[in-house]
């Protein structure tokens, strides 16, 4: 865990593949956003976003497409250098509750 959490601190982005529900994947990316790390969500499968990850900008790729990996390759890419450029936008927005 200590890898884990070194890497996710140091990462000027990540991305996190949800495609299979991988528990994982959600524990790191729970740390992500409570460091407010901009992450790049990615999955081939709308059932496997979580309700709660919904509200944030999902790619979403198709295999079955003979294209899909430098599309996806492509679209992972342009978010990453937004994400770099405006971290701002891709960071999990926290509610303050001692303001409520």
């Amino acid at each position: 865990m200590d890898q884990v959490w070194a890497g996710i601190n140091a990462a000027k982005v990540l991305v996190a593949e949800l495609t299979t529900k991988n528990p994982n994947v959600f524990y790191e990316l729970g740390i992500a956003h409570a460091l407010q790390k901009p992450v790049v969500l990615v999955s081939s499968n709308e059932d496997d976003v979580p309700f709660d990850l919904k509200h944030i900008r999902v790619i979403y790729y198709d295999k079955n497409d003979p294209f899909w990996g430098q599309k996806l390759l492509n679209k992972v890419a342009e978010n990453i250098i937004s994400a770099l450029k405006n971290p701002e936008e891709a960071v999990f927005k926290m509610v303050d509750m001692r303001k409520k």
